[in-house]
């Protein structure tokens, strides 16, 4: 198979289910009409050609009667039996009479044939005997094509004579092409009619997958948290499914933040009174074991904060709006960092929405806010914009960016900040797993975290997430 098969093969499977319906209609019909074209065209020109022998056989009569009446006279006397084309030369409209069951047979025939005689159609001898009427098409004078009918007749002592009339077929073509034409027009507006018809049809009959479809985009977009309304009894229970499956992830979800609740409280309990309890003590290494278990602590942090990020991953989250949990941190921050300037620009307003949930979003710009405000000056700006689209098709993504104006990190330095619990300067104050904390949950959500030069001077960190 091909690379061209490939790629129309995958076409095909990427039309919508309503391009596939109508493209499937119009086929069909296209192939019933032309077969129903073709059976009505054949039927037409034989009926024509009916039509047309008949009046033939009218002249074929006369000239019957004419030889009857005078079997051993001369007939190309006996007029033109009505028609004036029989006696105008070549004029296409031809009879013949044959005696040939006589030695010598005699011939006679109109006067446009101009001495010319028509070529017969092959008859056997059964067909002669019974006079059986013969018709057909044959090349005539002139190389005309001719619709002949002809027919053996036997006068008993006057002798057998074979008898046939001749016209131009031009008439039948003329007329089944007239008739061709008609049927065409007509068709084409059959085929419209039916092709607006079906499109019609197909979009009331999918209208409810479309409502089902807007359904589900609400509940992604945070808007809406079951499917509602009524669905045609096909959808209904696709739809209640999708609930029920809604209400199971929910389930899980709270669940597995019950869990890790639970276990962080039950193991930051212990770790307090153990560090309480050293402090009491005369000779403990009070220092040392403060510093282990603050690691121990963080450690546990860290890994309770990766397993529910884990448990969110793969659930269907709801829709954050950027702009109010910025301000919420930027609150705490202006505690925490008093001393600093907080610049928040945003450039997507209320609409723009973090596609995933309101903690993650609060963690991560909570940790790259408290970075930032640890190492600036005096400045710290936070933007957050809707990115431009990419490839065709692709989700929509936002972008958060917070600068400062502090000494900012060379670019060898930068790679190794991210990684967990790495610490550049052990006089700051932290244990080095907020950017490791970023990075990990911007990965499960499908964004990144980058690091680079501030226009500020310091140091620009960067997160790229699914918007809503």
């Amino acid at each position: 198979m091909t690379a061209t098969d490939n790629r129309s093969r995958s076409i095909r499977r990427s039309w919508p289910l309503a391009a596939r319906l109508l493209a499937s209609a119009a086929v069909l019909c296209a192939a019933i009409l032309l077969v129903a074209g073709f059976a009505l065209t054949t039927l037409y020109r034989r009926t024509a050609e009916r039509s047309y022998d008949e009046r033939l056989y009218v002249y074929l009569k006369e000239i019957v009667a004419a030889v009857s009446q005078d079997p051993q006279g001369k007939l190309s006397e006996a007029g033109n039996f009505g028609e004036p084309r029989f006696d105008l030369p070549l004029s296409g409209w031809y009879w013949q009479v044959d005696k040939f069951d006589v030695p010598g047979p005699s011939v006679g025939g109109s006067n446009s044939l101009v001495g010319a005689r028509l070529q017969l159609l092959p008859q056997s001898p059964v067909e002669d005997l019974r006079g059986e009427r013969r018709e057909g098409y044959v090349e005539g004078p002139d190389e005309q094509r001719l619709r002949i009918v002809q027919r053996t007749i036997d006068f008993g002592d006057d002798g057998r004579f074979r008898i046939a009339v001749a016209a131009r077929a031009e008439e039948i073509d003329a007329d089944v092409q007239r008739f061709d034409f008609t049927l065409v027009a007509a068709f084409a507006l059959l085929f419209a009619a039916l092709t607006a018809t079906t499109l019609a049809q197909v979009r009331f009959g999918l209208r409810p997958l479309s409502r089902l479809s807007r359904e589900v985009q609400a509940i992604r977009r945070g808007d809406a948290d079951v499917l509602e309304g009524d669905f045609p009894r096909d959808i209904a229970p696709l739809a209640q499914e999708i609930n029920l499956l809604l209400t199971a992830n929910r389930t899980i979800l709270e669940r597995a933040r019950t869990q890790v609740g639970n276990l962080a409280h039950a193991l930051k309990t212990p770790l307090a009174v153990i560090m309480n309890e050293f402090r009491n003590l005369p000779d403990a290494p009070i220092e040392k074991l403060a510093e282990q278990t603050a690691i121990m602590r963080d450690q546990i942090s860290w890994h309770l904060d990766r397993a529910r990020t884990a448990a969110l991953s793969g659930s269907p989250v709801g829709a954050t709006p950027v702009s109010p949990v910025i301000a919420e941190i930027a609150r705490v921050f202006e505690k925490i960092h008093p001393s600093r300037r907080l610049d928040i620009v945003s450039q997507g307003g209320e609409e723009l929405r973090f596609r995933g949930e309101r903690q993650d979003l609060q963690e991560m710009i909570g940790n790259l806010l408290d970075n930032a405000g640890k190492w600036s000056s005096l400045d710290v700006r936070i933007a957050a914009r809707r990115l431009t689209e990419g490839k065709a098709g692709a989700p929509p993504r936002l972008a958060v960016t917070v600068d400062d104006d502090g000494p900012g990190l060379p670019d060898t330095a930068r790679a190794e900040v991210m990684r967990r619990g790495m610490r550049l300067d052990e006089t700051k104050p932290g244990s080095g797993l907020g950017l490791s904390i970023v990075t990990d949950i911007a990965s499960q959500y499908g964004g990144k975290l980058t690091l680079g030069a501030s226009p500020l001077g310091g140091l620009r960190a960067e997160i790229v997430l699914p918007a809503a």
